[in-house]
């Protein structure tokens, strides 16, 4: 069977069944590459590139970790998106699971995990006290309820105790900042009434000087037989000598 001609409507049915959510299973994690069906990921595992990261992998020794490394990523966003999108509320795990999966596409597959099944992921979590597994009647099913560290009550006297101290240091730099201000406002004031004493004391100083001078003026009117004295230093100007242009000739005449 020929490929599909380029813009036809059978190339672009594929291109949307492509661009599309594929089958999990038939997804290679180390590889990053969706398949389409068993026979395409066959050819996959089989592939040159394939078997070279794997080849890669057993030469330094990473095999295990690898699968490690992509568990514990596996169950930080698992246990991340179900603290953010349901909390401590009941949600079924094969739901959620659909919504970790839709959430991000290029999230971490359950093959490429240490756990074969999402029940086997489940029945871990609820050892490790991290979620709390209910079981329904089917024993396929769990509703889980997530576990959160803040429930407990030495965590909530320790998130009380915190708290408690962050209003109180918050309080003490209120204080503090009160404090600086209201130096600053005294500061200010005081600087402020300086220069007003200092003004009035020159404004006081000049009256004085026009009520001595008017003191002066009016006794001098009163006794018109004294004389008063005046002083026209400072207004009598020098006038500087001024050249004459007939001065060379007054000179000659004289000298002969």
């Amino acid at each position: 069977m020929g490929k599909a001609e380029f813009g036809s409507a059978k190339y672009q049915a594929k291109q949307l069944k492509a661009s599309g959510l594929q089958k999990l299973r038939y997804y290679c994690q180390l590889c990053r590459k969706q398949c389409r069906d068993a026979n395409g990921f066959k050819n996959h595992l089989s592939s040159p590139s394939h078997m070279g990261r794997i080849s890669n992998l057993s030469s330094d020794g990473k095999a295990g970790s690898v699968v490690e490394e992509f568990s514990a990523q596996f169950e930080r966003d698992f246990m991340r998106l179900l603290r953010i999108n349901h909390g401590t509320k009941k949600i079924d795990a094969n739901k959620f699971y659909q919504e970790y999966i839709l959430n991000d596409r290029d999230h971490v597959h359950m093959n490429a995990t240490k756990w074969s099944s999402l029940t086997s992921f489940i029945r871990y979590l609820g050892r490790q006290g991290k979620v709390r597994v209910e079981m329904p009647d089917a024993e396929d099913e769990f509703n889980l309820v997530i576990r959160l560290p803040e429930t407990t009550a030495p965590a909530k006297k320790k998130a009380a105790e915190a708290d408690e101290e962050r209003t109180l240091k918050f309080l003490q730099q209120q204080v503090e900042h009160g404090k600086q201000l209201e130096q600053r406002q005294e500061k200010t004031t005081s600087a402020n009434k300086s220069d007003m004493h200092k003004d009035k004391q020159d404004e006081e100083a000049s009256k004085q000087e026009a009520s001595e001078g008017n003191t002066q003026a009016a006794k001098a009117s009163s006794s018109p037989g004294v004389p008063i004295k005046l002083s026209l230093k400072g207004l009598v100007t020098k006038k500087r000598p001024v050249a004459s242009v007939f001065s060379n000739d007054s000179d000659s005449d004289t000298n002969s």
